[in-house]
């Protein structure tokens, strides 16, 4: 029983190690490509700066939540919140605004609530990512940090998934060792009752011998 419920243990762990893994992988290829790392459609965004504050439903505070979903560019509406690539302060960003209209060169138009005047280039096709669907705001304080903590943060996942790895190696190594102790134990006993069996019938054969030797 405790042997069964330790293997499922570790079968687990192992799951949820090489899922974190896997999640950290698609996260980093996502965030090299500039796109957000969707899970089951879905994905999330820590509002890092005052652009989106207004007295809108949909409207952002700095440190808010905004869980997005991916979605069909053919999908995007006037009014509509969306994540959208673009280049801030000459490096590309994932910006989240809102559509104010259709653009003079075509596609979206875009604007912060907070700012006074629409974004420069419009939203196509080729840079849409996601629609905005829901927030979470209780979370600020968590948020923020992680928001602009990311070294701290990822460094402690690492330390944490290394830790991982050497727990989980170092228990897998310790399992098979006692399962081929226990093993080598049934075999050894296994062998010994046999030379003690083989050991009885030889001495019995010898019994009888004596027997019919001595016998007129």
């Amino acid at each position: 029983m405790k042997k069964g419920l330790s293997i499922i243990l570790t079968s687990l762990a192992i799951l949820i190690f090489m899922v974190s893994i896997a999640v950290m992988l698609i996260g980093t290829q996502a965030m090299r490509r500039n796109e957000p790392l969707f899970i089951f459609g879905y994905s999330f965004s820590i509002i890092p700066s005052e652009s989106m504050i207004g007295d809108l439903e949909d409207s952002l505070d700095k440190g808010d939540i905004a869980i997005i979903r991916k979605a069909g560019y053919d999908e995007v509406a006037i009014g509509d919140v969306i994540v959208f690539q673009s280049e801030v302060e000459g490096s590309p960003k994932l910006v989240i605004h809102r559509v104010v209209g259709e653009h003079h060169e075509g596609g979206f138009e875009t604007k912060g609530d907070h700012n006074a005047s629409v974004d420069l280039e419009p939203v196509t096709e080729e840079n849409f990512q996601a629609i905005y669907v829901s927030k979470i705001t209780f979370l600020k304080p968590l948020a923020l940090f992680a928001a602009f903590q990311k070294n701290i943060i990822f460094g402690i996942l690492s330390l944490v998934l290394v830790a991982m790895i050497v727990t989980e190696t170092i228990h897998i190594i310790k399992t098979v060792k006692k399962t081929n102790e226990e093993k080598m134990k049934v075999e050894k006993e296994a062998a010994l009752k046999e030379q003690l069996y083989q050991e009885v019938l030889a001495e019995e054969q010898k019994k009888k011998e004596q027997n019919t030797s001595s016998s007129p």
